[in-house]
């Protein structure tokens, strides 16, 4: 017979993902059969999170709990605050950032787990101390845990261009507005 699981948040594994990120791992493949990962993701202001990217064998959701968090829909970045969700099937292109001042917190789910913890406690190994990743490596560990990168429209849904027409029109000119060095999840 199965049995219920508790983890006090205090005793969950907590991963330093370089100086502006904390992760902790609430529930992990190996307590969920494999069925989800949950994690709380902490953002310093200006944390670079993840550019646009994509899974393959995994969907995606994202929680807000606290602050201000640019989320990439695949089409272009939003503003989300707290109560917000964004839900990532597998193969849609999705990323995150901090711009705020603030701190962010929000929990992210994986669907399955697929060990997704092992890809955090990679990327926290390869920017300790300070140490600066080679592209290589990136994407490597990337690779590992079922991540791609894409260029995706950089367009900004909060602020679309207007064309003097009265019209929004959602285009993506390529440029980028916010250059904080890039984590990737």
């Amino acid at each position: 017979m199965s049995h219920a699981m508790f983890r006090a948040y205090a005793d969950a594994v907590k991963a330093e993902i370089g100086v502006a990120t904390t992760t902790r791992f609430i529930a992990l493949a190996e307590t969920t059969d494999g069925r989800f990962g949950l994690f709380h993701h902490s953002m310093l202001p200006g944390a670079g999170g993840a550019d646009p990217h994509y899974h393959s064998q995994i969907s995606e959701s994202f929680y807000v709990l606290s602050g201000e968090v640019r989320l990439h829909d695949g089409t272009g970045w939003r503003t989300a605050r707290a109560g917000d969700f964004l839900h990532v099937p597998e193969n849609a292109v999705h990323g995150f950032r901090n711009e705020s001042d603030s701190l962010v917190e929000m929990l992210i789910i994986f669907t399955p787990a697929e060990h997704r913890e092992g890809y955090f406690q990679g990327l926290a190994a390869l920017l300790a101390d300070g140490n600066r990743p080679s592209r290589e490596e990136m994407v490597a560990l990337m690779e590992k845990y079922d991540q791609y990168e894409v260029e995706a429209p950089d367009t900004d849904h909060d602020h679309p261009p207007s064309h003097g027409d009265g019209h929004h029109h959602h285009g993506a000119d390529g440029s980028h507005t916010h250059q904080a060095p890039h984590v990737h999840h």
